[in-house]
């Protein structure tokens, strides 16, 4: 009894078998054509976004601001290319908008610290004359 060129046995397909899947690379050889998923990469601007965020409560706010404009655009293009950073770019522009109303806060506090000083200066100066 002849069988011919069958191996009878449990293996990868000899031949005419299917190719790995949509989304799964093989950089490697891998004899049955899976290869593992490849992760897909961060958004750069949503690192960026987180970085400037921090940054943005201990200098003024000034960073914050960038944060929020490349906050808003990261997000976009995650929505767009299905990139990860999702999370990142929220917390950046958590960051960011929080540092802006911190430093909006200290400023008002500033200068009405100011106005109460010279002002009450300036009323004196001009009550005595």
């Amino acid at each position: 009894m002849s069988y011919g060129n069958h191996s009878g046995g449990y293996g990868p397909p000899q031949g005419g078998g299917y190719g790995p899947p949509g989304g799964y690379g093989g950089g490697g050889y891998d004899p049955y054509g899976y290869g593992a998923p490849q992760p897909r990469p961060n958004n750069g601007m949503a690192i960026a976004t987180l970085v400037m965020g921090i940054a943005g409560l201990f200098v003024c706010g000034v960073t914050s601001l960038v944060g929020i404009v490349l906050g808003h655009v990261s997000l976009g293009q995650i929505k767009r290319t299905g990139e990860e950073g999702r999370s990142m770019a929220i917390a950046g522009l958590v960051l960011s908008y929080f540092g802006v109303a911190c430093w909006v806060i200290v400023l008002l506090v500033w200068l009405g610290l100011l106005g109460v000083l010279f002002g009450g200066a300036a009323v004196s100066s001009y009550s005595g004359a």
